[in-house]
């Protein structure tokens, strides 16, 4: 059971305020200023540093900020497995992104959940930024992302790779047929909000080509990817989507490809934990049998 004080640590860490800690904390200021004291006597080290209002985590800081983190992870992954145990039913909280909880998990769990009838299973679909904040500060255990990571932070393993497509309805008025990816600059592109494993991966394909969104003139920003499906359907622009998320409307002839002859992309849906977990062989375990994934 961790010390109080890391608690206070950590939600300092987060808010980069003392106000605003003891509010999330329920204590008073002096508490938390307290506490801080405490610890950065106990290892000898400053922790924060400030210039004018602005506060930020000196190296030593950093450093005390990951190991503890994981250490916040490990006991709350801990006491779950406990309750499971005592309560002889299986407890799994994890994330998904949009693309992935629509289309890709309820097969799956589906399976899982017919094994165990009476698991605790906690699913949360958010974009790739708000997973990998829930996965910091251990809302969750693991989370199945489309979009880009720190691999120097987190552990992943490969879940499924899926074709990223350029798709239109099936009359959409082009100009003319475009062959390029630069034939579509002109055309209106949907796009995903900033935090979004397809914008994410969108963005970074259209650096291959010197690309950026600004190089498209006529862009417009769909927090919903059925939306965006409906969008497209009604001819209002183009958009970039997994294969799969658009499966049902291309088999009915309600989107097509658009058959460019420069651009080809697949990428990697990946499960991504926080390293430095001491409870990776269960998290192992647990991908075997609820997603059929082998043990490497």
């Amino acid at each position: 059971m961790l010390d109080n004080r890391i608690l206070t640590f950590l939600t300092v860490c987060k808010e980069m305020n003392y106000t605003r800690a003891a509010e999330q904390l329920h204590i008073t200021q002096p508490a938390v200023s307290q506490h801080i004291q405490y610890i950065e006597e106990y290892y000898g080290v400053k922790l924060f540093t400030f210039s004018g209002k602005k506060m930020s985590l000196t190296k030593e800081g950093k450093l005390l900020e990951t190991s503890l983190t994981a250490f916040h992870n490990n006991e709350i992954y801990l006491k779950e497995q406990l309750s499971s145990m005592a309560d002889k039913k299986k407890t799994v909280h994890f994330g998904t992104t949009l693309t992935v909880g629509e289309f890709m998990i309820a097969r799956p769990l589906s399976r899982f959940l017919q094994r165990h009838p009476n698991a605790d299973v906690s699913v949360t679909v958010a974009n790739t930024k708000e997973l990998l904040a829930k996965l910091d500060c251990g809302d969750i255990d693991f989370a199945i992302l489309e979009g880009d990571y720190p691999e120097t932070l987190y552990a992943h393993k490969p879940y499924v790779m899926e074709n990223f497509i350029p798709i239109c309805s099936k009359s959409y008025p082009f100009e003319k047929e475009p062959k390029s990816i630069y034939d579509l600059i002109h055309e209106r592109l949907l796009l995903r909000e900033k935090g979004s494993g397809t914008r994410s991966i969108l963005e970074h394909a259209l650096l291959d080509f010197h690309l950026s969104f600004e190089d498209f003139p006529n862009t417009a920003i769909i927090g919903n990817m059925n939306a965006i499906k409906e969008m497209v359907i009604g001819g209002s622009g183009i958009s970039f989507l997994y294969e799969s998320a658009v499966k049902k409307e291309l088999e009915k002839g309600l989107i097509q490809k658009i058959p460019l002859e420069d651009f080809s992309l697949q990428h990697e849906i990946s499960i991504v934990w926080k390293k430095n977990n001491l409870f990776e062989d269960s998290f192992q375990e647990l991908f075997e049998e609820l997603f059929q994934i082998v043990p490497e």
